[in-house]
């Protein structure tokens, strides 16, 4: 006979109480701080076991070359992947033998379009080893660098060096002919000598103007090679103020954190083995 009152109107026996999980979590006390206790302590030890590392920072500017303002001889990207996929590794496998304790090195760029980071991890015992692996890092790119270098600057200075070439024999030329006049000078009467005296003074006004603009290509010269830089360490295994990675503190907090969480399911997974246990029917 079907129940009049309804499926609704049965009481619900698998309802969740939370007297219940209080019980348990009475009961099962023991383990759970146990538990606790335990993840607790070995994340301290691992925490004093772990080295503390700052992070050490060297600088690079890549070459440029001035040629109404500074231009790169190569760019960032290019310079980058050449670190990364050459020179970092040859560097890494000469000093430390391709070991994987040796520091490794990040590039990045670095507040303009000429300047890299070079970034790696490491304990302050082990700080000399960083400086010495980016000092070999850096003088390796600049000497991959140099001969690119001077060819951008020779191609830059090369149209004021062809100008002053052209200018020196041009001066030169005028020179010879302006001493010929000298030497005539006191010959044939006085209209040939008011000739020569004039084509005298016309060689000395393009004689000065040759020489300006000599003095003006010399100085574009001069400006470009002082304005041009070449490959520059700025500087060396700067030490980051404060560690980084993982610190202790934090390592202690997530084993904290990590010690409850497994505390609670032991409790529960205990119980549960109990009962389970305890509903397991007696042999005959």
């Amino acid at each position: 006979m079907n129940d009049p009152a309804g499926p609704q109107a049965r009481p619900y026996d698998d309802e969740i109480s939370l007297y219940d999980l209080w019980d348990v979590l009475m009961r099962r006390l023991p383990v759970m701080l146990g538990v606790a206790v335990l993840t607790v302590a070995l994340g301290v030890v691992y925490a004093l076991f772990q080295p503390v590392e700052y992070e050490y920072r060297s600088g690079v500017d890549l070459p440029r070359v001035y040629s109404s303002g500074l231009t790169n001889v190569v760019s960032q990207e290019m310079a980058t992947a050449r670190l990364e996929d050459v020179i970092i590794p040859q560097q890494r496998d000469a000093l430390f033998g391709g070991e994987e304790r040796g520091p490794r090195v990040r590039v990045s760029a670095h507040g303009s379009d000429y300047s890299l980071i070079l970034e790696s991890a490491s304990t302050r015992e082990a700080a000399e080893h960083v400086a010495n692996l980016h000092d070999k890092i850096i003088t390796d790119l600049a000497e991959w660098l140099t001969p690119r270098f001077e060819q951008s600057l020779a191609t830059s200075l090369r149209p004021h060096r062809n100008r002053i070439e052209v200018l020196d024999e041009q001066i030169a030329i005028l020179q010879e002919d302006l001493d010929t006049l000298y030497a005539r000078l006191g010959e044939g009467d006085e209209i040939a000598g008011l000739i020569v005296a004039q084509q005298i003074g016309d060689i000395r006004r393009e004689l000065s103007r040759l020489r300006s603009s000599r003095t003006d290509a010399a100085s574009n010269a001069e400006t470009i090679e002082a304005m041009s830089r070449d490959t520059e360490q700025t500087f060396l295994a700067g030490e980051s103020d404060t560690p980084v990675g993982a610190g202790r503190s934090l390592i202690v907090a997530l084993s904290v954190v990590l010690g409850g969480m497994l505390g609670l399911f032991a409790a529960f997974f205990w119980e549960f083995v109990s009962n389970a246990r305890s509903r397991r029917p007696e042999p005959n």
